[in-house]
């Protein structure tokens, strides 16, 4: 189990650039870092018995400054701690240029959560917005490399690191570990805070949160008739459609405080495009986790289905229902599988 887990999971994703601009799978600058880490991650678990669960995610194959799958997307978002390994050829990925938005939304305000290390000289201009502080500058970081030469630490060291590179991961190390228990720390009193919501009384509606896109209105006001018709209460805290990032931060808000009052999530499948992903795993995955946390207890999860077809990605591992809402028996069956989700319940 992650040492942040149920908070977040994994504990530390690393951002990084691989270095490989003709893909041929040869990288000293890939090879490096994940020395780098590796030396991290052991250095840790040595002189640490608690961190025997540490889990920090860095995905060897695919470049995850190329493009922010919907997967790494789920990583990211779940992550407690993000590691940026800073070079030059990270400033000129597609992350920059295209997906800083998204690690924006995750980290905005959490500067203490964000480490950035520094294996080059960086025009730190060229930095995303988030990695400055309050007066806008960028922010200091770890440095890994050395200034006289421009090269990383431990650049030509072959197996063996030299000093200047040990010493630095040490330092890391006692910052991310004190960082860490922080986290723990924090996430543990604020779930202790607030006691689990309790049950509604007998006899009345039965909450549930229900997600839909806005474009989906009309469909969302059949499927609340048809649930409310089952003694099922939807409610939804409906979007405002700016767009901007402190809009998309009172929504999640406003979705967080409602859902943990709710028994259930169920998203809302409108159509077969490419948003309701997005939705599956930044809401039904990442943000019930959250929504979980602040209720004390486990909260069910269902998509309610109008495409007649099978759910994009696999979430039988985060125990995702689905109901066809063609079928006729589906009113019936969802409420079968609360009144199972509610026994199951500790």
């Amino acid at each position: 189990m992650a040492f942040l887990a149920p908070h977040f999971d994994p504990d530390v994703f690393v951002s990084y650039s691989h270095g490989d601009p003709r893909g041929v799978g040869v990288s000293p600058l890939k090879a490096w870092t994940h020395k780098l880490i590796a030396r991290l991650k052991a250095q840790i678990e040595s002189l640490e018995d608690e961190f025997d669960g540490l889990d920090v995610f860095y995905d060897g194959e695919l470049d995850p400054t190329a493009r922010l799958t919907e997967a790494i997307k789920a990583k990211v978002d779940g992550s407690g701690v993000l590691i940026i390994v800073m070079s030059k050829r990270y400033l000129g990925s597609a992350w920059c240029r295209d997906e800083s938005e998204w690690f924006a939304k995750q980290y905005h305000d959490h500067a203490r959560r964000v480490f950035v290390l520094r294996a080059q000289e960086t025009d730190a201009a060229q930095w995303p917005d988030f990695l400055r502080d309050e007066r806008g500058a960028a922010m200091t970081g770890f440095k890994f490399y050395d200034p006289a030469t421009g090269f990383p630490l431990g650049w030509t060291d072959g197996a063996e690191p030299g000093g200047e590179f040990l010493q630095a991961v040490s330092g890391l190390q006692t910052a991310l570990t004190r960082r860490l228990r922080e986290l723990r720390a924090r996430a543990n009193a604020r779930a202790k805070a607030e006691p689990p919501t309790p049950a509604a009384p007998a006899g009345s509606p039965r909450r549930v949160y229900l997600h839909a896109s806005p474009e989906s209105e009309t469909l969302r006001a059949d499927i609340q008739r048809a649930l409310s018709g089952e003694g099922i209460l939807p409610l939804t805290a409906h979007p405002t459609g700016a767009g901007s990032l402190s809009d998309w931060q009172r929504e999640a808000g406003a979705r967080i405080e409602t859902a943990k009052r709710c028994e259930a999530l169920a998203l809302l499948r409108a159509d077969e495009s490419e948003r309701f992903i997005g939705d599956l795993l930044d809401i039904g995955v990442d943000e019930r986790e959250r929504i979980a946390a602040a209720r004390g207890a486990s909260l069910p999860c269902a998509v309610l289905d109008n495409t007649g077809e099978a759910l994009p990605v696999d979430v039988s591992p985060y125990g995702i229902a689905r109901f066809d809402v063609h079928h006729e028996s589906w009113r019936a069956d969802f409420r079968a599988w609360l009144d199972s989700a509610r026994r199951a319940a500790p």
